[in-house]
């Protein structure tokens, strides 16, 4: 169970860093590195001891987090830019894929402006060929988003736990979470 329920943990300017399991959370309260910020009631028992399981952390000394004004080309972004939809037909059920735009056989590169998300089936009808020669249309033009992208989702467990990280988290990374 420790393994499985996740705790939030906070910088020591309360701001979200992570989650991390709460057995690690139990760890670094009693290393001395955090401290438990609040708690849902759960409790775990030891011969010797009772913790309250920690449903927020906070660790003792800043934690200085490298944010860059860049947005990494990755296929996770790319995905996330482009809405997790075909570009060409607009379609999300179909297994994903990339697809250049100008073809990489002809000179194209992996940027930004040249990488859209393409379901298989039109992937295959575009085939090595640029979208004026296979006849396609692009749903808009691909570009480098000017927007970060949030660096972690929350995780599943109790209602409790997601009640309690409400008051720490951004309300758009609350929206997508999905608890029992």
């Amino acid at each position: 169970m420790l393994d499985s329920v996740k705790s939030l943990v906070l910088n020591y300017s309360y701001q979200p860093l992570q989650f991390c399991s709460a057995k690690r959370a139990i760890i670094m309260i009693l290393s001395g590195r955090a401290e438990a910020v609040e708690s849902d009631g759960y409790v775990i028992r030891s011969p010797n001891a009772e913790f309250r399981l920690p449903a927020v952390i906070r660790v003792l000394n800043l934690v200085r987090v490298k944010r860059s004004n860049r947005i990494a080309f990755s296929k996770k972004n790319i995905l996330r830019r482009d809405s997790f939809m075909c570009q060409y037909c607009g379609d999300t059920r179909q297994p994903l894929t990339l697809d250049h735009v100008f073809p990489k056989s002809k000179g194209g590169e992996a940027k930004w402006d040249n990488v859209v998300i393409a379901c298989k089936p039109c992937n295959l009808k575009k085939g090595n060929r640029t979208v004026v020669e296979a006849n396609m249309r692009l749903m808009k033009q691909p570009k480098q988003p000017q927007f970060q992208y949030f660096h972690f989702a929350v995780p599943t467990g109790p209602k409790s736990h997601l009640d309690i990280w409400r008051k720490y988290l951004p309300e758009k990374i609350i929206k997508g979470a999905y608890y029992s």
